[in-house]
């Protein structure tokens, strides 16, 4: 199915698999892409894999089944699971746009201008955060919590189009 010639409703709420499936599913990918894990020397935010996963998976498994896996990643590591890649302090930001990305990715006609929005909506709700919990200026917090992160997230914005575009 394209999605640059439909409504976003993505794929059908109707699904084969199991919900449980798809949740632990996305959940799982999203605990694979956190232990991939590069931490920077001038910012308390580290490189990570798991906003790849979290942008494409309202399109292979709904956009309900995909908030309940990144749901569920965060409930795991609030209660102590060894998932999350720093405790929720400076990242809690991120972590919370992690849940409203598939609503935000499926708003779209073209699949990639919604994972563009999604990842700004990242880094919009992962800045201010960043900025509220060090009470550093938000200048300061957009320079060490978006600007060294933003080719790496044109390069996984890019594979997950691909991968949309490939597989769903």
């Amino acid at each position: 199915m394209r999605y640059e010639n439909t409504l976003p409703t993505v794929v059908s709420e109707v699904r084969r698999e199991p919900v449980w499936l798809s949740v632990f599913a996305v959940a799982g990918a999203m605990m694979l892409g956190a232990f991939v894990r590069i931490p920077l020397p001038f910012t308390p935010v580290p490189i990570t894999l798991q906003t790849l996963p979290v942008l494409a998976a309202a399109f292979a498994v709904g956009r309900h089944r995909a908030a309940a896996g990144a749901m569920l990643y965060l409930l795991l590591g609030m209660a102590g699971a060894p998932i999350l890649t720093q405790s929720f302090g400076v990242t809690a930001g991120y972590l919370a746009a992690f849940v409203a990305t598939p609503y935000i990715v499926t708003q779209f006609r073209n699949a990639f201008v919604g994972i563009a929005a999604a990842t700004a909506v990242i880094y919009i709700l992962g800045a201010g955060w960043l900025a509220f919990y060090t009470g550093m200026p938000l200048a300061w917090a957009v320079m060490a919590g978006v600007v060294p992160f933003l080719a790496g997230d044109a390069i996984k914005a890019v594979a997950a189009y691909s991968l949309v575009k490939r597989y769903c």
